[in-house]
C-alpha cells in the first residue's frame, strides 16, 4: 500500500491524463486531399481556416491534415497558384474526424477574365471575337512601386512609354511602335482623354483606382470614334462592391519621391461607394549625367477619385457616377531653377501647372434587361506652362454622350446599335490656334455578331460627321475560330481617322529652341489595318501554358510626321505624300505552376515602322525595332513572402539626323534592358479573423543602374535659337533617365 502522499500524487496524475485525453477527444480533425479536375494531386495548395487563422500546405500527394479544431462552423479556403480558389462552410462536431476532399478548377490565365472593350459589352476573353489583352493591377505593379499609371503600362507586351522631353518628363504610350497620339486612352470605355490631356494628364491616373486595363492593338474607330488609329487602352476603374472598407498605401523612394493613397468604400443598402485620394511629392534634384539639368522633374501631384453605384432590387447595377480631379505642379531644369524664375531668361527651366476635372455617369433604365445603356461625361483640362521664355496656356473642354442598345436576337445572333456625340472646345495661345476651336462630332454605329459552331464573325460600321471633313466612315470586320477549348484563331480588319493638334502631337513644338513651321493645311490622317492572332493552350499536366502569336499590319495615309531632319532650327509639319507602315509580330506566353509556387509571363514584339515618300523609305524616329517584357512571381506561403521580378527590353531606335550630323551622336540608340525586383511580406491576411490585412514591400528598380546619358543637345545655350545651327533641344531620349532606385512601402486593408 502506497503512503498517503504518493497516493494523492498518483491520483492527480491519473486525473490529469484523463482530462487531457478528454480534451483531445473533444477536438475535431479535418483531413483530405486536394486534386485537380482530373484527379491529379496538387502539392503546396493552401488549406486555411478563416476564423482561427490555422492553415496547412498539402504534401506531394495533395494531402493535408488539420488538428486541434474546436467544435463549430468554419469558413474553409483552399487556394493554389493556377487554380480558382474554393471557399466552403463546414460544421464540425465535438471529437469528429472529417474527411474533406477538394477538387480545384484550372484557372487559365487570360481566359476567365471579363472584358468589355472589344465588343462594348461584357464577355469573357475566350468568347470575344476581338483580341483583347487584359492586365490586372498586380501585373501592372509587378516589381515596381509607383503611383503613376504611365510608369507601369510599359509592362504590357507591345506597349512602350516614350519619353518626349528630357527636362519636364512628359511621355506617351506607343502601341506596336505607333506614335502615342494615335492611341485612344479611355476611362471606363469613354473617350474623355482629349489631345491636351495626352501630354500630362495620363500621369494623373493613379493605380489605386484601377481594376484592370484592356488593350486592343490596331484601329478601333468603329466603336470608339475616329481618333483610335493605332489602338485602344481602356482603363477600368474599381467596382465599389469589390473594394475593402478601408485601405491605404504609402511608399518612399531613394530619389526622394514619396506617395500616400487613402481609400474607403462606404455602403448603404443598394448604394455602394468608393473614394480615393493619392498625393505624390518629389522635390529632390540630382544630375548624374552631368549636363547641368536635373535628371527628373520635380513634381507635386494630387489625384482624387470618387465613384458611386446604385443597384436594383434584383442586385443588378442600375447606375453609376464617378468624378476625378487631378492637379500637378511640375518643374524641370537646372537644380537652381525655381518657380519664381518661370518665364525668365535668367535660367532655362520648364514649369507646368495642370488642373483637370472629370465627371462620368452611366445608367441602365429598369425593365429593359440591361439592353439599353446611357453614358456621358464632362471634362475640363487646363495647362499653364513655361518652356524657357515660351508661355503656353491651353484649355480643353469635352462633353460626351452615348446611347447603346444591345440585343440578343437569337442564340447565335447579337446586335449592337448606338449613337454618340462629342463636343470639344480647344484653345491655346500658339499661332496655330488663332481662335478657339469648337468641334461637334455626332456619330452612329452598329455591329452584328454571329456564331455558328466554332466560328464567330463580327461586322460593324461607324458614321461620324466632321464639320471640316464631312461624313467619315469606319468599318471593321472580325472573325474568331475556336475548334477546341485549347485553340483560338482571330483575325480583324479595320480603319481609322484622326484630326491632329500640333502641340499634343509633338511636345517639342515648344520645348527647346526650334521654330515650328507648317508647310500646308494639315489633312486628317487615315489608317487601314489587318491583325491576326493565334492563342494555344499547351497542357503541361496541372501547369498549362498559354501561348499567343500575333501579326499586325497598319498603313497610314496623309500621315503627319514632324520633320526634324530638314533644318536643325526647325520642326516642319506636313502631310506625307506617300504613306507610313507599321508591321510586325509578337509572341507571348504565361504559365502558372502548381508543383512550385511560381507564375510567369513573357512577350516579345518585333516591329518595322517606316515611311515611304518620293520613292525613299526611312525608319520612323523613336520607334523601337523590338521590345520585350518578362515578369515572374514566386510565393513562399509558409512565411507569407512573395518575390516579384520584372524586366523590359528595348531594341534600337532611329534618332533624328541632326543629332548625328551636328553633335556626333549615334544615329541608332543601343539595345538595352531594365530589371526590377520586389519582395513583399504579408503580416496579416485580410480574410483572417481580424479582417485586417497588412503587407510591406521592398523594391529595387533598374537594378543594374542603366541610364542613357544626357538627353539634351547643347545645354549650354538654351535660349539661343540660332547658335550656329546647333540649337538647344531636349528630345535625344531613348532610355532610362533615372538609375537604381530603392523603395519601401506598406499597404493596409480593412475588410
Amino acid at each position: 500500500m502506497l503512503p498517503r502522499p504518493q497516493s494523492v500524487l498518483l491520483g492527480l496524475v491519473l486525473l490529469g491524463l484523463a482530462g487531457a485525453s478528454s480534451a483531445v477527444e473533444a477536438q475535431a480533425v479535418l483531413h483530405g486531399r486536394v486534386t485537380d479536375a482530373a484527379g491529379t494531386p496538387i502539392p503546396n495548395a493552401n488549406v486555411y481556416v478563416n476564423e482561427t487563422a490555422q492553415g496547412v500546405a498539402t504534401d506531394e500527394d495533395g494531402r493535408y491534415r488539420l488538428t486541434s479544431l474546436s467544435a463549430g462552423t468554419y469558413t474553409m479556403t483552399v487556394s493554389a497558384i493556377g487554380f480558382q480558389t474554393v471557399k466552403e462552410r463546414l460544421a464540425l462536431e465535438k471529437g469528429e474526424t472529417r474527411a474533406w476532399n477538394v477538387s480545384l478548377t484550372t484557372e487559365v490565365v487570360r481566359q476567365g477574365e471579363v472584358v468589355v472593350t472589344g465588343t462594348m459589352r461584357e464577355t469573357y476573353v475566350k468568347e470575344s471575337p476581338v483580341q483583347v489583352d487584359v492586365v490586372g493591377t498586380d501585373r501592372l505593379q509587378q516589381g515596381r512601386a509607383s503611383s503613376n499609371f504611365m510608369d507601369l503600362i510599359g509592362s504590357v507586351g507591345g506597349l512602350t512609354t516614350q519619353l518626349n522631353c528630357g527636362v519636364c518628363g512628359t511621355n506617351a504610350i506607343r502601341v506596336n511602335g505607333v506614335e502615342g497620339a494615335n492611341t485612344a486612352v479611355l476611362i471606363d470605355g469613354m473617350p474623355i482623354m482629349g489631345a491636351l490631356a495626352s501630354v500630362y494628364g495620363l500621369n494623373g491616373i493613379s493605380p489605386s483606382i484601377i481594376d484592370q486595363v484592356e488593350v486592343i492593338k490596331g484601329p478601333q474607330s468603329t466603336l470608339y470614334g475616329t481618333q483610335a488609329l493605332g489602338g485602344v487602352v481602356n482603363v477600368l476603374t474599381k467596382d465599389p462592391a469589390n473594394t475593402p472598407t478601408l485601405s491605404t498605401h504609402a511608399y518612399a523612394k531613394s530619389t526622394g519621391e514619396g506617395s500616400i493613397s487613402l481609400a474607403a468604400s462606404p455602403e448603404a443598402d443598394r448604394v455602394k461607394g468608393f473614394v480615393s485620394g493619392t498625393a505624390v511629392r518629389m522635390e529632390n534634384d540630382f544630375d548624374d549625367n552631368d549636363d547641368g539639368f536635373s535628371d527628373t522633374a520635380r513634381r507635386s501631384r494630387l489625384a482624387l477619385f470618387g465613384k458611386g453605384t446604385l443597384s436594383g432590387p434584383d442586385g443588378e447595377r442600375r447606375a453609376s457616377v464617378a468624378a476625378k480631379f487631378y492637379g500637378e505642379n511640375r518643374t524641370g531644369g537646372p537644380p537652381n531653377f525655381t518657380d519664381d524664375l518661370r518665364g525668365s531668361d535668367v535660367i532655362y527651366g520648364e514649369s507646368i501647372y495642370t488642373r483637370r476635372g472629370e465627371l462620368m455617369a452611366e445608367a441602365w433604365p429598369p425593365g429593359l434587361d440591361r439592353r439599353l445603356r446611357l453614358s456621358g461625361a464632362l471634362t475640363y483640362h487646363d495647362q499653364d506652362s513655361y518652356y524657357g521664355t515660351e508661355h503656353y496656356v491651353g484649355t480643353q473642354k469635352i462633353a460626351f454622350g452615348q446611347a447603346t442598345w444591345n440585343q440578343e436576337v437569337s442564340a447565335s445572333l447579337r446586335v449592337l446599335a448606338g449613337a454618340s456625340a462629342r463636343y470639344d472646345v480647344y484653345d491655346d495661345n500658339t499661332p496655330a490656334t488663332a481662335t478657339a476651336e469648337h468641334r461637334l462630332i455626332p456619330g452612329v454605329f452598329g455591329q452584328g455578331e454571329y456564331a455558328i459552331g466554332a466560328l464567330t464573325v463580327l461586322g460593324g460600321l461607324r458614321l461620324d460627321h466632321h464639320e471640316e471633313h464631312g461624313l467619315v466612315t469606319a468599318p471593321r470586320f472580325s472573325a474568331k475560330y475556336r475548334p477546341t477549348e485549347a485553340t483560338t484563331v482571330r483575325a480583324s480588319v479595320g480603319t481609322g481617322f484622326r484630326v491632329v493638334n500640333v502641340f499634343t502631337e509633338d511636345h517639342a513644338a515648344l520645348t527647346g529652341s526650334r521654330e515650328v513651321v507648317f508647310e500646308e493645311s494639315l489633312d486628317p490622317e487615315r489608317s487601314r489595318s489587318v491583325t491576326v492572332s493565334l492563342e494555344q493552350i499547351i497542357p503541361f499536366g496541372a501547369n498549362p501554358l498559354t501561348l499567343s502569336i500575333d501579326g499586325f499590319y497598319t498603313r497610314f495615309s496623309n500621315k503627319i510626321i514632324p520633320n526634324y531632319d530638314r533644318s536643325p532650327n526647325l520642326i516642319v509639319y506636313e502631310n506625307l505624300d506617300g504613306f507610313s507602315v507599321t508591321r510586325g509580330f509578337s509572341v507571348g506566353g504565361n504559365q502558372n505552376f502548381t508543383s512550385i509556387p511560381l507564375t510567369y509571363n513573357a512577350s516579345f514584339t518585333v516591329s518595322d515602322v517606316y515611311t515611304q515618300d518620293a520613292g525613299r523609305r526611312r525608319s520612323v524616329t523613336y520607334a523601337p525595332d523590338f521590345t520585350g517584357s518578362f515578369g515572374a512571381t514566386y510565393t513562399l506561403s509558409p512565411i507569407g513572402v512573395e518575390v516579384e521580378y520584372a524586366g523590359r527590353l528595348t531594341g534600337p531606335k532611329r534618332m533624328p539626323d541632326y543629332y548625328v550630323e551636328s553633335f556626333g551622336r549615334d544615329r541608332w540608340s543601343p539595345t538595352h534592358a531594365t530589371h526590377d525586383l520586389k519582395i513583399k511580406k504579408e503580416f496579416l491576411d485580410v480574410s483572417g479573423p481580424t479582417g485586417i490585412g497588412v503587407d510591406t514591400y521592398l523594391s529595387v528598380e533598374n537594378i543594374l543602374n542603366y541610364t542613357q546619358g544626357s538627353p539634351l543637345v547643347d545645354a549650354s545655350a538654351p535660349f539661343d535659337r540660332d547658335n550656329d545651327g546647333r540649337p538647344f533641344d531636349t528630345i535625344y531620349t531613348w532610355g532610362p533617365m533615372v538609375g537604381r532606385t530603392v523603395s519601401v512601402g506598406v499597404r493596409v486593408n480593412v475588410r
